[in-house]
């Protein structure tokens, strides 16, 4: 017996997340193109990081072999604490055990990581798009319908496809006409085709969160 995606999200969020998805263990080829013409041209500043490890980070199947499912879990910023990444893998170790316990070992590469939080070399913002669960918006963040851009990823790589995981998911602007994350930038780093991470404040200091603040979709959650 295998779980369906709609299994795993009540999994999810039992464990704690404020929501979930699944999508289809695939090469993000639009997602590779945008990403080498974004590096290339310089405006990633001095996050050489992204230089490397271009495939694994294309191919999550190139980073967790035999992978099929990859499962996106979404925690908001009030529910994350002082420290994401213990909060969020937390949970995903709890969400794994208990897939484990009720569909058994065949879900999980048996040596190869399979729990990412911001550890790895995984588009996780076009992961959560992957999975329905929302949209990049202007401002170059990904935002879910109702708890905005407030929100850490998680992933959980399955190496067996599951009923009702999505695959090419292609979203449209959901920002429409608004500019208020754009007009409200002190550095116009969002005022380009693409983010200019140099002119980026929070790229420096990670401690400017106007374009957020700015969000009609964070409204009420700052």
């Amino acid at each position: 017996m295998l779980p369906d995606a709609a299994a795993i999200r009540e999994m999810a969020l039992a464990a704690g997340f404020d929501d979930a998805g699944c999508a289809v263990a695939r090469r993000l080829d639009a997602e590779a193109r945008f990403m080498d013409e974004w590096v290339d041209a310089g405006l990633a500043g001095e996050m050489t990081y992204l230089e490397r490890n271009r495939d694994l980070r294309y191919d999550i199947r190139l980073l967790v072999p035999e992978a099929q499912t990859v499962v996106v879990c979404l925690l908001s910023y009030a529910h994350s604490g002082r420290d994401y990444h213990r909060a969020v893998k937390s949970r995903l170790y709890e969400l794994k055990a208990a897939l484990l316990a009720k569909y058994g070992e065949q879900l999980f590469h048996p040596e190869k990581q399979h729990i990412f939080c911001d550890s790895a070399p995984v588009l996780e913002r076009r992961w959560a798009v992957e999975a329905g669960l929302g949209f990049i918006g202007l401002n170059h963040q990904f935002i879910h319908p109702t708890l905005g851009s407030l929100v850490h990823p998680g992933e959980l790589v399955l190496q067996v496809s599951v009923a009702g995981a999505l695959t090419a998911v292609q979203t449209a602007n959901q920002c429409g006409e608004c500019r208020r994350c754009i007009d409200a930038c002190p550095r116009n780093a969002l005022g380009h085709p693409v983010w200019d991470a140099r002119r980026c404040i929070a790229y420096e200091t990670h401690k400017c969160l106007v374009c957020q603040q700015n969000c009609p979709y964070n409204a009420g959650l700052l």
